[in-house]
């Protein structure tokens, strides 16, 4: 079975609450195996087969959605290990020494993404249309050292408020 959590996250134009989101999906459920809830759910307890967190960019909105399959078994215990890891995020704040080692995980894995071109040319002609410029690497360095544990937190209590998520399950 496959489920999806999500929420409304902020737009295309909205910064820096844009990079806060794009690094809280990241440690939430980013491509490494370390991410909270591939670490959680998949790592030690294998719930499930794979799970990750996007987050998408409109001109007018966003999209934050965590997805997963898993067995019928497992759904329940899936779904209350998300929701506790989510309530953390909300109540509990990241120590500094976290943020900076998930900013360099995080730069780490935007230097090897520059490695490939379609899709570098593909980020570049859409901030070139939403921006009229892009922004250099040591610009985009320099907006992620800004994100410190209490504007993680701030956009974990936007995200993740329970009355603010949506699911969708499919059996």
């Amino acid at each position: 079975m496959n489920a999806v959590l999500g929420c409304k996250a902020p737009s295309l134009f909205e910064m820096p609450d844009r990079l806060v989101c794009a690094m809280l999906a990241n440690i939430l459920g980013g491509p490494a195996s370390n991410s909270l809830l591939n670490a959680q759910l998949r790592e030690k307890n294998g719930w499930v087969y794979g799970i990750e967190c996007s987050y998408t960019q409109y001109a007018d909105t966003g999209i934050l959605a965590i997805s997963f399959g898993c067995d019928k078994p497992n759904l329940d215990a899936c779904l209350e290990a998300i929701d506790k890891i989510l309530e953390r995020l909300r109540e509990v704040p990241f120590t500094q020494r976290q943020v900076n080692a998930y900013r360099k995980q995080l730069l780490g894995q935007l230097a090897i993404s520059s490695e490939a071109g379609e899709a570098q040319c593909l980020s570049m002609g859409k901030s070139m249309l939403a921006w009229g410029s892009v922004m250099s690497p040591e610009q985009t360095k320099a907006a992620l050292e800004a994100i410190g544990p209490q504007e993680l937190q701030a956009m974990a209590r936007r995200l993740f408020a329970p009355e603010t998520l949506s699911s969708l399950i499919y059996l």
